[in-house]
């Protein structure tokens, strides 16, 4: 018979999945961009293919930005 715990590690690996089945089939649908949407720098192919739309650069300053104005 499972315990709490072990009820809760299963629905946190199903809740997992599914957001990580989600997020596939989204970046496979969204082709990505061969040109930064911000600075317009060429974004190399490997990131092309999985569907960033942003260059490295601007992708970690997008996310500093973000978590700058996180709201806890």
């Amino acid at each position: 018979m499972a315990d709490e715990a072990d009820i809760a590690n299963t629905f946190i690996d199903n809740e997992v999945s599914r957001a990580l089945d989600k997020m596939r089939r989204n970046m496979e649908a969204k082709p990505g961009s061969r040109v930064c949407k911000e600075c317009e720098e060429d974004i190399p192919l490997e990131r092309c293919k999985l569907g960033f739309q942003l260059c490295v650069h601007c992708a970690e300053e997008s996310e500093r930005r973000g978590s700058l104005f996180a709201t806890y």
